[in-house]
């Protein structure tokens, strides 16, 4: 049992490497100085403007995108990032926390003809963290999507996550994840949560419709049952090799 344990956590760890195949970015920015297409998790590209998206980055360093978490950096344009609530008793999700994640560029926020093709490898759940002032301006309260605010998201199937993670304890709100605007540890803002399952391939994202406000964030993470049986076939392979 000891070593079944073991090959399902190391294949845990190996499917958790590279869920994320590919993300096609078009309709975004094009600036001279600051467009760096969407990013995620492995990739590295090479910091053009000074502290971002990390207070520090200096232009010419190169930045890798890590896994999702309390203090992962949102976008490939600013110095905002995602962020532990203690004041609200309320931490990134932990169904989130470890998962692959875009990053894109916040200045795509109302872009019309914005779209992420993303392909992933494996069955996996996809999040979509979206400002919860889309369409009426209040943080306070879920995004409301209509013809001209993310209709997509409707139309697509996405379902508001319903565990009570939110500033209400509410499960009839989606949870929250709380946003910080300047890396300083004070927080501005505050993400939905929407989730969808998707199979192993291509699936398409649109246009966020929030100008002025901020552009949406992607987690994605294996679906449990293609975890298990990556861990179950490791464990078989290791097993066929000791034999012989």
């Amino acid at each position: 049992m000891a070593a079944l344990c073991l090959g399902v956590s190391l294949s845990l760890s190996a499917a958790a490497a590279g869920i994320i195949g590919n993300v096609v970015e078009t309709g975004g920015d094009n600036e001279a100085t600051d467009t760096i297409v969407a990013q995620w998790t492995g990739q590295t590209w090479t910091v053009s403007i000074a502290n971002e998206p990390v207070p520090g980055a200096l232009v010419g360093d190169p930045y890798t995108v890590g896994y999702f978490g309390s203090g992962a950096p949102a976008f490939v344009d600013r110095a905002h990032r995602y962020l532990n609530d203690p004041a609200n008793s309320l931490p990134i999700p932990g169904y989130l926390v470890g998962g692959e994640y875009i990053m894109s560029g916040n200045d795509n926020r109302d872009n019309a003809t914005y779209q992420l093709d993303v392909t992933i490898t494996t069955p996996a759940t996809v999040y979509m963290l979206i400002d919860n002032r889309l369409s009426d301006g209040d943080n306070a309260t879920p995004p409301t999507f209509d013809a001209t605010h993310m209709q997509w998201i409707v139309d697509q199937g996405w379902a508001a996550t319903a565990n009570g993670l939110n500033r209400f304890a509410d499960p009839a709100r989606p949870d929250e994840v709380a946003f910080d605007e300047g890396s300083n540890d004070t927080i501005e803002q505050w993400y939905s949560v929407y989730a969808k399952d998707f199979g192993a391939g291509t699936f398409t994202l649109l246009q966020a419709d929030n100008g002025g406000r901020n552009m949406y964030g992607v987690v994605i993470v294996p679906e449990p049952t293609s975890l298990v049986l990556l861990g179950l076939g490791a464990f078989g392979l290791l097993a066929a090799r000791r034999r012989h």
